[in-house]
C-alpha cells in the first residue's frame, strides 16, 4: 500500500511539472506575440506618419503652384485629394491638333520653370515619386487624318502629353530631373476620353492636360 501511495504521489508530481511547462510555454508565446504586435503597430504608425507628411507636402506644393501660376496669368485647377493639377488643353492646342500654339508654348515654359524650381525643394523632392503628364480629350470623334488614316482621341491625347513633355524638357530640362531615389521624375501618358471629369455635361472640361503628382512610397524596412 505504501509503494502504491508513493507511486501515485510521483505521478501527481509529474503531472504538475507537465502543466507548469505548458503554462510557461504559453506565456512565452503570448509574450512573443505581444512584442510582434507592438512592433507592427509602431511600424505602421511610422508609415502612416510618413505618408501623411508626404501628402501634406504635396497639397502645399499644389497650392503654391496654383497661386504662382495665377500671378503669371495661367489658371489651373487643383485636386488636393488626388494630387492633380488640371489645365484646359484649349489653352495650348487647337481642337483636334497636338501641335502647341505659340501662346501655349509660352505658358508651358512658364509651368515647366515653376515646377522645376519647386522640385529643387527637399520637402517636395522627398515627397513626390513621379509627375505624370496626362493627355485627356472629349468623346467627339476627330475629323482630321494623320499618316493617311483617321486619328483617334487616344492617339491625340498621347501625342499632346508627349509634346507637352518635349516642350517642358526643351525649356527647363525636366527630362533630367530625378526624385529622391535617383529615378527620373517625369513620365507621360494619354487616356483619350476614358477618364471624363464631367461626363457628358461639359465636354470642354474633359479636354485637358493634367499633371499628376504621385506620392513617394513609404517602405516599411526603412522606417526607424
Amino acid at each position: 500500500m505504501k509503494s502504491f501511495s508513493r507511486l501515485n504521489n510521483s505521478e501527481h508530481s509529474d503531472d504538475g511539472h507537465y502543466w507548469i511547462s505548458i503554462s510557461d510555454l504559453m506565456m512565452s508565446v503570448l509574450f512573443i506575440f505581444i512584442l510582434i504586435l507592438t512592433y507592427t503597430v509602431f511600424t505602421m504608425s511610422k508609415v502612416t506618419e510618413s505618408y501623411s507628411e508626404n501628402d501634406k507636402n504635396r497639397k502645399l506644393l499644389l497650392k503654391e503652384l496654383k497661386s504662382e501660376l495665377k500671378q503669371k496669368g495661367i489658371n489651373v485647377t487643383i485636386v488636393e485629394e488626388t494630387g492633380n493639377m488640371r489645365i484646359n488643353s484649349d489653352t495650348f492646342f487647337s481642337i483636334g491638333s497636338a501641335d502647341l500654339s505659340k501662346n501655349g508654348l509660352k505658358k508651358i515654359e512658364v509651368i515647366a520653370n515653376n515646377i522645376t524650381f519647386k522640385m529643387k525643394d527637399k520637402r517636395y523632392r522627398k515627397s513626390i515619386d513621379t509627375i505624370f503628364i496626362e493627355g485627356h480629350t472629349d468623346n467627339v470623334p476627330i475629323d482630321s487624318n494623320r499618316g493617311g488614316r483617321r486619328w483617334t482621341n487616344m492617339e491625340l491625347s498621347a501625342q499632346r502629353a508627349i509634346n507637352t513633355f518635349l516642350a517642358m524638357d526643351g525649356s527647363a530640362g525636366i527630362g533630367e530631373l530625378k526624385n529622391s531615389t535617383d529615378k527620373y521624375l517625369f513620365s507621360y501618358s494619354g487616356y483619350g476620353d476614358k477618364r471624363p471629369i464631367d461626363g457628358e455635361k461639359n465636354i470642354a472640361n474633359n479636354r485637358r492636360i493634367e499633371f499628376f503628382f504621385a506620392l513617394a512610397p513609404v517602405e516599411v524596412k526603412k522606417v526607424k
